[in-house]
């Protein structure tokens, strides 16, 4: 429980920290820090799949990819005047956000034991899904693709001129 809160903690804080950055490169390094967290927190719920898709999808994809087009644009990693006009007009928007999830979750019936059997060879059915062309194949083909389109726009747009 305690290993918990303490992955809890460094996620959310991270997560914070993201938004609080005034610099997106210091941002994007707080990004990967709460993505190490989220996946340290999968692990400790014996879900290592998805921690293992943490880290490779967001850690190795999202976060790389922003480092990435962050370096390639120069304007980017100069000192830049806050975007931010009115903090407290996000404030309160993001607290009403907030509140809108908290009162979703509350009134989600939530079961009171688990809905079906535990697949042993769930990871196995799964990857067989993702190769299967009737499967998950194209999706998983398509978030490729917009990924490396990601990158070669980044470097397309972050180019001298």
């Amino acid at each position: 429980m305690v290993v918990f809160l303490v992955f809890a903690v460094l996620a959310v804080g991270a997560a914070v920290r993201v938004v609080l950055c005034h610099r997106v490169f210091h941002g994007t390094l707080w990004l990967i820090v709460s993505f190490f967290g989220v996946a340290a927190i999968y692990l400790l719920l014996e879900s290592p799949f998805m921690a293992g898709i943490q880290v490779f999808l967001y850690i190795g994809g999202v976060a790389v990819l922003t480092v990435i087009a962050l370096m390639v644009t120069k304007s980017a990693m100069a000192q830049h005047q806050r975007t931010l006009n009115d903090p407290w007009s996000a404030a309160v928007v993001s607290l009403a956000l907030f509140g809108v999830m908290v009162w979703m979750i509350v009134q989600l019936p939530l079961p009171e034991v688990p809905t079906g059997p535990l697949v042993e060879d769930g990871l196995q059915l799964l990857g067989a899904a993702l190769v299967d062309p009737k499967g998950f194949l194209l999706p998983f083909e398509v978030v490729s693709v917009m990924m490396l389109v990601v990158l070669v726009a980044s470097l397309y747009l972050g180019r001298e001129r």
